[in-house]
């Protein structure tokens, strides 16, 4: 509390009190009343403090009366030599973190997979229309310019199979739309294409609906169809949970749920969810052997 004087150094003091009062004190500096005075000096300074109203007692020289006077009546107190006052600053804040965003939250994949689809006829007419139509698979491509983000090959004509599993999804639609969680939608169109994948081919992590083209794509398909016995390893469907970020961003989680490839079987999911289809080992390379695939998707009306 003092200033370059030591606490027994003698301090001479000028009272000013209210109604035009003073007196003239001697003391030593580390006196409790001069500290308190000082203190209801400096409490003035510092209304958000509490300020209770103390009764000073100072006795007068020469065994003189004793005067008496409320610490509020305190007007100026000069000292000699100077004594700074207390510190009442109010202490600093603690600066929060800033908060750039919620705890992210994982949000687990929804799919449905259907055992058997097709009758065991429809399933082998499939496949040997493709194998008919070997000649006709083209490259697979897609809208990033990167060559090594997939490998198939793909065909696109196909009506006659096109529409046997349209109509097999437009019956039991309401059984999809509700496992996956998805509200209901007036159904635009239902897109197909037949896929193979053969030795080493693959399809890198992505989604269906990821530009103003494919906005409207609502629920992905994959109707899986090969030869028996399987003569391929791999090629499971990696589906990846959402990372919730926000409320208005997501992101692909690490963790993941891998589905096989089972003939005759097929699988719904929600076309905005990340997944890829994991490399295929197909040891004879022939193209009758590849894992075969009729997938598609759900678009609703714009």
């Amino acid at each position: 509390m003092t200033s370059n004087i030591t606490e027994t150094q003698t301090v001479h003091v000028m009272l000013l009190i209210a109604g035009g009062h003073q007196c003239e004190l001697s003391m030593p500096a580390d006196a409790p009343l001069l500290q308190d005075m000082l203190e209801a000096i400096a409490l003035r300074s510092h209304p958000e403090r509490s300020q209770p109203n103390k009764l000073f007692q100072i006795p007068m020289e020469d065994g003189g009366p004793t005067l008496y006077f409320p610490s509020r009546s305190i007007v100026a107190i000069a000292t000699d030599p100077p004594v700074s006052l207390p510190d009442f600053s109010p202490e600093p804040e603690p600066i929060q973190p800033l908060q750039t965003a919620t705890t992210p939250i994982i949000i687990e994949s929804k799919s449905l997979k259907i055992q058997n689809f097709l009758s065991e006829e429809e399933n082998q007419r499939i496949l040997n229309y493709v194998i008919d139509n070997r000649g006709a698979f083209e490259d697979s491509q897609i809208g990033i310019d990167d060559p090594n983000y997939r490998r198939s090959k793909i065909f696109y004509y196909f009506h006659e199979f096109g529409d046997l599993i349209k109509e097999r999804i437009k019956q039991i639609l309401p059984q999809i739309t509700e496992h996956l969680a998805i509200p209901t939608f007036e159904v635009s169109e239902i897109e197909a294409q037949i896929t193979a994948h053969n030795d080493g081919h693959y399809y890198k992590a992505h989604n269906d609906n990821g530009d103003g083209v494919t906005a409207t794509r609502t629920i992905s398909y994959i109707y899986y169809f090969h030869r028996e016995p399987k003569p391929f390893i791999g090629g499971e469907l990696r589906m990846y949970d959402t990372l919730k970020l926000s409320d208005t961003l997501y992101s692909m989680a690490e963790s993941y749920t891998d589905i096989p490839p089972t003939n005759n079987s097929i699988v719904f999911f929600a076309s905005g969810c990340c997944h890829e289809v994991r490399p295929v080992n197909c040891p004879s390379k022939n193209f009758l052997d590849s894992r075969f695939t009729l997938n598609g998707w759900i678009r609703r009306t714009e």
